[in-house]
């Protein structure tokens, strides 16, 4: 019976393990490298699902703690979530328009076909 144990054990402290260290892989180079990085909002908030994640299975699995750990499931999948829209919104439309595309005065652009600025306008010098 104690090899079992050991076995799960084993099993418990090494995904723990993976999870911890899947969110210090997400969140480690946003942070040191934020300026170098897209969708910054959208990697911390999975980052931080997955360390919800984590916590969740800690609360579950050792201390047995089922309500702690179904909220914190639901933490987790709303960040997710939130994490997957930050990288969606940018190719969504809705009604012909862009989400999240405001033109200058906040309205949504009238024709989000009509492109503006790029290479064209630059001109040849």
């Amino acid at each position: 019976m104690t090899g079992m144990s050991d076995l799960n054990s084993f099993v418990f402290v090494a995904q723990t393990t993976m999870l911890v260290l899947t969110s210090a892989l997400l969140v480690y180079p946003v942070v040191a490298y934020a300026r170098n990085v897209a969708h910054t909002r959208g990697l911390l908030l999975l980052g931080g699902a997955f360390l919800s994640l984590t916590v969740s299975y800690v609360a579950s699995v050792p201390l047995g703690m089922s309500l702690v750990s179904s909220a914190f499931d639901f933490v987790a999948s709303v960040l997710a979530a939130a994490g997957v829209w930050q990288f969606a919104r940018p190719f969504l439309r809705l009604d012909g328009h862009e989400v999240g595309r405001p033109t200058g005065d906040g309205t949504p652009d009238d024709d989000p076909d009509d492109a503006t600025g790029g290479f064209e306008s630059a001109g040849d010098d």
